[in-house]
């Protein structure tokens, strides 16, 4: 029997193995770049974005889906806040992007930054653990925020809800419907035609009283109301209201010489009363002066009388004569001077008042002109204004609106570009019952342009608290209470429901049918409009 160990065979087994070793081990290093390469081969490319696009945010699953006008064209795991900081819910759009953004408040890395709220919340890049972990934005992976960031632009629609609900194709009467296309080159001509319009025109064209219809004036009466009409006479508005504001400037300016001379006109019969002020100073004190010498005299008289009685020689008599001639001579002398001083006074009085009346009549000339000047400086003024809203209109009219019907205030807020451009009244079937919040967003178009197709999503719910009770054993101590949410009695919080219920103006959803276009959205809520709401945000609504 054998029992010794044949080291050749040893040997060939080892270098077998060893070859194997390496064999996998390059199989090994291999099998990870193979399957990346793979996976990126096999990795469906997202589709090119068509239409408005809507974030769907959902706490409950920790996704983000996107849609665009044909349904969900991608989707990712998200962090939103934890507890503590709960993310809000509600209707948002995004107001900033940043590729490189740095938190003011925690220093940490935000990369793809776009937020949502001017207070803090913003999607963008973050480690996700598979649960709510945020400070209270919703983080996002990597790739897919960088996706996202070049997908999106300022204005997005972002829906952040603890619901299932997804955007799907929505039809309903009550929508409202844009203006007809029209045809441009027919209305060519119409920058040429003459403005003439009265309230009747300008409730059409507006579908608003003049107490709301800030904007714009009426189409001229026989022109027919379509997008390109509309357009074609927003041009001829603002070149008109050009050619107002240069006529009123020249009114403006000739109002402001004619004040200018007036007031000088003014300052210059004001300083010729003042000039005999002097004069009539001297004059009173002249006549002071002759009454006091005048009572002198007549003191120095009664002296004498009382003298001369007991008067009895000649001599004393003829000297007593001479003396009283000269008291009378004194007396008569300044009784001539108060005649001259009165005499003075009056004429110096007349010409007073001619000056006084010159004044008054200056006065009142001046006056007119000065309120010929505030009223061309008023028109001025408004007309201006009036320029700057209608170029402003204009350069946003191709921007969709957003529409905020609100339960809570039974208000309707319309803005356009971030600036609000209608408040008004609307009211509410059965208010008391709860409504829910629902977007309703214009996806495009119809091929003939006369009508829009619409997505809905409803975005929360209200609901209410109801307690149950439930018993741990058999013992009655241990019996507990929890709270059940419940959807209250009442009209089912739907997309169709909520617009049933809704009644605008004809009015307001007459001057709507001018700016409705794709891309534009009708949120109908509970709420009343968030004070996330500022100078540069859409309208917002928050649910929680």
């Amino acid at each position: 029997m054998q029992t010794g160990v044949d080291y050749r065979f040893v040997n060939v087994i080892s270098a077998f193995g060893l070859a194997f070793a390496i064999c996998a081990t390059a199989t090994l290093v291999a099998l990870p770049a193979e399957a990346a390469k793979r996976s990126r081969k096999s990795a469906k490319p997202v589709p090119k974005a068509q239409g408005p696009l809507t974030l769907m945010v959902s706490l409950k699953r920790q996704r983000v889906d996107v849609y665009d006008k044909n349904g969900k064209i991608t989707s990712a795991p998200i962090s939103s806040g934890r507890r503590g900081n709960r993310t809000p819910t509600g209707v948002f759009s995004i107001l900033q992007k940043r590729r490189r953004h740095y938190s003011n408040l925690y220093g940490s890395a935000m990369p793809n930054m776009q937020r949502i709220t001017w207070s803090g919340i913003a999607l963008h890049a973050g480690p996700l653990p598979g649960y709510p972990a945020s400070h209270g934005c919703i983080r996002l992976p990597y790739s897919f925020s960088k996706r996202l960031f070049s997908m999106t632009d300022v204005g997005t629609r972002v829906i952040v809800t603890y619901g299932n609900d997804t955007p799907r194709s929505f039809a309903h009467a009550k929508l409202l419907k844009p203006l007809p296309p029209g045809d441009p080159k027919k209305y060519a001509t119409l920058g040429s035609t003459p403005i003439k319009h009265n309230s009747a025109t300008t409730n059409m064209l507006l579908g608003v009283t003049p107490a709301n219809a800030k904007e714009h004036v009426g189409l001229p009466v026989g022109v027919e109301r379509t997008r390109a009409s509309v357009e074609a006479y927003r041009l001829r508005e603002i070149s008109a209201l050009e050619e107002k504001i240069e006529g009123i400037k020249d009114w403006h300016k000739k109002a402001s010489v004619k004040l200018k001379t007036a007031n000088h006109e003014l300052r210059q019969t004001i300083k010729a009363e003042r000039e005999l002020q002097p004069e009539a100073r001297s004059i009173n004190q002249r006549l002071r002066a002759s009454e006091a010498a005048l009572s002198a005299a007549q003191r120095s008289f009664r002296d004498f009388m009382l003298r001369v009685s007991a008067v009895g020689d000649s001599e004393a008599i003829n000297k007593a004569a001479l003396e009283e001639e000269a008291l009378e001579a004194n007396a008569l002398r300044h009784l001539k001077e108060i005649d001259l001083a009165l005499s003075d006074r009056e004429t110096l009085d007349g010409l007073q008042q001619e000056r006084r009346a010159a004044i008054e009549k200056a006065k009142t000339r001046r006056d007119i002109l000065q309120d010929r000047f505030a009223t061309a400086r008023t028109a001025l003024a408004e007309a201006r204004t009036r320029l700057k809203a209608s170029k402003e209109a204009y350069q946003r009219r191709e921007q969709p609106i957003t529409i905020l019907m609100s339960k809570r205030t039974n208000k309707l807020y319309v803005r356009q570009g971030y600036d609000p451009i209608l408040q008004a009244d609307i009211t509410f079937e059965n208010p008391e019952a709860p409504i829910g919040t629902h977007v309703f967003q214009a996806i495009e178009y119809s091929r003939d342009g006369t009508e829009l197709r619409w997505q809905a999503v409803t975005a929360a719910r209200k609901f209410n608290k109801r307690s149950v009770s439930r018993r741990r054993g058999k013992s009655r101590r241990s019996k507990k209470r929890k709270q059940r949410l419940v959807l209250p009695p009442g009209p089912a919080q739907t997309p169709e429901n909520a617009l049933g219920r809704v009644t605008v103006p004809e009015e307001i959803a007459a001057y709507l049918a001018e700016h409705i276009k794709p891309g534009s959205a009708i949120i109908i809520t509970d709420e009343r409009k968030s004070n996330e709401t500022g100078k540069y945000t859409d309208l917002i609504v928050t649910t929680r």
